[in-house]
């Protein structure tokens, strides 16, 4: 699969996000302005998914819930992302979604120093 973002995309989305909870990240997932007309949610859900990903296996973030770290490969959590996205952005409550029990986990990012901020 194509990179949906470049690296300069990818590093401002991380620098705009860092610290912040997966609905920011979420919400920064789309392209640069003017946003194309025809992006649809999908899209958005892609380029989440994508960002995730490169996040985890870069040690940006580890996903957690309720205190623990999630288990598996990168590639096994994020699946549980994929499966688990709501199907509409209606269903996405403005980011509410990933605050839900349906939310399979939450972001804790990895700072510089190596301590760890927890969302």
């Amino acid at each position: 699969m194509m990179a949906p973002l470049t690296d300069k995309q990818f590093k401002e989305l991380y620098m705009a996000a860092e610290g912040r909870n997966l609905g920011a990240v979420f919400s920064y997932s789309e392209p640069e302005e003017p946003t194309p007309l025809n992006f649809s949610f999908e899209e958005r859900k892609s380029i989440f998914l994508w960002v995730l990903m490169r996040l985890l296996k870069e040690g940006r973030i580890k996903l957690a819930k309720h205190g623990k770290f999630l288990e598996g490969s990168t590639e096994e959590q994020v699946e549980r992302f994929r499966l688990a996205l709501p199907k509409t952005e209606e269903e996405m409550e403005d980011g509410i979604w990933f605050f839900d029990e349906d939310c399979p986990g939450g972001a804790v990012w990895v700072l510089e120093n190596g301590s760890l901020e927890w969302t």
